[in-house]
């Protein structure tokens, strides 16, 4: 009994930890460099392969204007590691500049102790927040619906109406 005691209360340690630290110590604000991290290879393998045509490419330079991108993800979760490196890759080809874009790292539970994740009603992650004028065009949430350049395209194209 004793045997099992002791195990429930290290896993009980260890659990707690990683949901306090994103398992990573990094929670909160980030910039990009954090993609570029040795710990996390994943993110640039991901951007190293990824390919993204010209055409593509030429289409969100010409309908990119006023909207800035918010990213909620975390280190730990395979979609953050699959679908951030892309969408980095569209935006270096576009050349949408990186001050447009802002990264919040989550933890396990995905709240923000400053209300963030509520206020942006964030469930799954990554979650990409387009605004335009600080005021939500369009999100890609966990996976595009089509392709990640077909889903950033359709609302920064739809965001040229608002």
């Amino acid at each position: 009994m004793t045997n099992t005691w002791v195990y429930c209360w290290a896993l009980a340690l260890f659990l707690a930890g990683c949901a306090g630290t994103g398992e990573t110590g990094r929670v909160g604000w980030v910039d990009r460099t954090v993609f570029d991290d040795p710990a996390y290879p994943e993110f640039k393998a991901v951007y190293d392969t990824s390919h993204v045509t010209p055409e593509f490419a030429e289409l969100i330079t010409k309908v990119q204007d006023e909207v800035d991108v918010t990213v909620f993800f975390g280190m730990w979760c395979s979609d953050s590691k699959k679908q951030i490196p892309r969408f980095l890759k569209i935006m270096d080809l576009a050349g949408i500049p990186q001050r447009r874009v802002k990264f919040y790292a989550l933890d396990r539970s995905k709240k923000s102790a400053d209300g963030l994740t509520d206020y942006y009603a964030i469930q799954r992650v990554p979650t990409f927040i387009f605004l335009k004028k600080d005021v939500e065009v369009g999100r890609i949430v966990e996976i595009p619906r089509t392709t990640m350049e077909a889903d950033v395209l359709s609302i920064l194209a739809a965001a040229q109406t608002q």
